[in-house]
């Protein structure tokens, strides 16, 4: 019997920091350079200060407030920043269909969502945050916490400048290009996580002796990434108050339970390939499957159901998937009712998810993501196939499991710390709609060498954004809250293409096939996971026997692709061969229902295959990776 590759979902990424993403503000910066800083370094700083307005003024300025106008992803709206030394800085930027709030306030940080929830920032963007606002008023022009060089010269806008560089500890650079002789600059480079964003300033202006930018554009590495951002008024030292940076008190629930209850009745899931939760739902009085994804950065409605609700999305923002980065439009005002509760008025990305429901073997209408899981306590019940949700001010855990700590990640994200084959513990992200058991990103296992010594094939996966390739090995032992796993199948990003996986903030990602084994608590109000063991805990790990990679087209099975070293390579299957029955039944769409059952057999089972052409031909399950 056959496989499809096992498909994240979506594991999108649709926040703040990707539609306003701010450069320096030319002009907010300077401060004696520290000894340690370079020669040719520390000349060019000063020659920058200098044009500046001079260090007087740079170290007078204590806040600085700006008012103006955003143009991002074909919509435009207003946009307002906050910034005061001691690391405090609220961001504000409404789009009508998107209207939302982050606030740095010293060592952490919170946001006010696209649906209109308060959640914990992630600490790698306080991380950026701080650094960023640490340029506005001069930091890193002291060494603080960068190493300052001269990475030589470049050629922009018709001119040669000198690169002013400064490379944090986890190797994030801010490329400042300086006229040598003026100290004039107009342009910032910024490379985050491996992602490169230019900014262009202009319409340069004098505001209490400095130098500041009234017009920035924003280039990142795709079109959609593009932004203009107009000061229409800019001050410095107001005197910003304290309770700018404080988050407001609580407000309605965006999620409501129904009247007079704190815990939702136990209702059925259909555990799709024993991973995929999907939910009896309905979105704006239409009845729909919900595929619950705590990897989703926020709802997505597919293309299909958003015409047929007659939904208008708005702009065409970028949303970052597994497989890389696609245009999401997004609408606002929705309600989705499922599992007993109503969320609304609820936002949501619209994407074409036609494609990722072909390779998953069914659609995918709409996506649930983070809301839910901010909202309440979210008891999903794998073994037990069945959930509930609780009121989290009154939720109180009492029962047998362990508790595992959830860390604030990247927009309104949860991540947790494992062990991987006995080693430190490691941080990676908490996503119920990642199919797999473990994703493992390329500069850990790079570092750790995981891929030598082990057998290891090849698989063809992705989601939203296309599809990858992945190594694939089993891992020794994985250990979650304690419970140590063996034998764990496991997925290896090998290759750069731009998506959520791409990146060197996190270890890995850790899916269903891993939580799947638990019922799961998932607390975020406490930042606490509970994990209960199922009766198959200790169960050896499902893996793919067959090396072949399916895919329903023209009323046939499409290999898409042969895994190396597995049975299907060494019987010579071959890419675009078409598979018309198994053993003897017809192949259909509904045969991706049954595919993991036969696929993963025990090794030795044949399964015997008719080809388009009528000739038949059997293949031997058997352990490859």
């Amino acid at each position: 019997m056959i496989r499809s590759a096992r498909r994240p979902l979506s594991a999108l990424v649709l926040s703040l920091a990707q539609l306003l993403v701010p450069g320096r503000l030319s002009g907010q910066t300077a401060a004696p350079a520290a000894p340690a800083v370079p020669t040719d370094a520390a000349a060019l700083v000063e020659k920058h200060v200098a044009w500046l307005g001079g260090r007087e003024a740079l170290d007078g300025l204590r806040d600085l407030s700006l008012d103006g106008t955003i143009r991002v992803a074909g919509l435009s709206g207003s946009l307002s920043v906050r910034a005061r030394r001691d690391d405090r800085q609220r961001t504000e930027v409404d789009l009508k269909v998107l209207r939302s709030v982050e606030v740095l306030s010293g060592e952490d940080g919170w946001e006010r969502n696209a649906s209109g929830q308060i959640e914990p920032m992630g600490r790698e963007k306080v991380t950026r945050l701080r650094r960023t606002l640490g340029r506005t008023f001069g930091r890193h022009l002291r060494g603080d916490g960068v190493v300052t060089s001269v990475a030589g010269t470049e050629t922009r806008g018709g001119r040669t400048w000198s690169v002013l560089r400064f490379t944090y500890p986890d190797g994030d650079v801010c490329d400042v290009l300086v006229d040598p002789a003026t100290g004039e600059s107009r342009y910032e480079r910024s490379i985050v996580d491996g992602r490169t964003t230019w900014t262009t300033s202009s319409d340069v202006r004098v505001v209490n002796g400095l130098r500041i930018a009234a017009r920035q554009e924003i280039e990142g590495e795709t079109a959609r990434q593009a932004q203009s951002l107009t000061w229409e008024t800019i001050a410095g030292n107001r005197g910003l108050d304290d309770t700018l940076f404080s988050p407001p008190a609580p407000a309605g629930s965006l999620v409501r339970l129904p009247t007079g209850r704190t815990t939702t009745d136990w209702v059925p899931v259909d555990l799709y390939r024993k991973r995929y939760v999907y939910l009896a739902g309905e979105l704006n009085g239409v009845a729909t499957d919900v595929v619950l994804d705590s990897g989703a950065g926020m709802t997505v409605v597919d293309r299909a159901l958003a015409e047929k609700l007659k939904l208008r999305p708005e702009g065409e923002l970028e949303a970052r998937g597994t497989g890389g980065n696609v245009g999401a439009g997004l609408v606002a005002g929705l309600t989705l009712k499922v599992a007993g509760v109503e969320i609304a008025p609820i936002s949501a990305a619209v994407i074409d998810l036609s494609d990722v429901g072909r390779r998953l073997g069914r659609p995918l209408p709409v996506i649930l993501g983070k809301e839910l899981f901010h909202a309440l306590v979210v008891d999903l019940d794998y073994p037990g196939s069945r959930l509930r949700l609780h009121d989290a001010a009154s939720f109180r855990y009492a029962g047998p499991g362990r508790k595992v700590d959830l860390l604030p990640a990247e927009d309104g994200h949860k991540s947790l710390r494992i062990s991987i084959e006995g080693d430190a513990p490691v941080v990676v992200g908490l996503d119920t709609g990642q199919g797999g058991a473990l994703s493992v990103f390329r500069h850990y296992a790079d570092a750790r060498r995981l891929l030598e010594g082990r057998p290891v094939s090849e698989r063809r996966g992705g989601g939203v954004g296309g599809a990858t390739l992945s190594k694939l090995a089993t891992l020794r032992s994985v250990s979650v809250a304690g419970y140590d796993l063996r034998n764990v199948p496991a997925t290896f990003q090998t290759t750069d293409v731009g998506g959520a996986f791409d990146t060197k903030r996190q270890e890995g990602n850790l899916g269903a096939g891993i939580l799947a084994r638990f019922r799961v608590l998932f607390d975020y109000a406490r930042s606490a996971l509970w994990l209960e063991p199922g009766p198959g805990l200790a169960a050896p790990f499902p893996k793919d026997k067959t090396g072949l990679d399916l895919d329903w087209a023209d009323g046939a099975l499409v290999v898409e692709h042969v895994a190396p070293g597995s049975p299907a390579a060494a019987t010579g299957w071959k890419e675009g061969e078409r598979v018309t029955a198994l053993d003897g039944e017809p192949a259909g769409p509904e045969s991706w229902r049954t595919e993991v059952r036969w696929s993963e057999a025990p090794a030795g089972t044949k399964v015997r295959f008719t080809l388009a052409d009528g000739t038949e031909r059997t293949l031997a399950l058997a352990e490859y990776y």
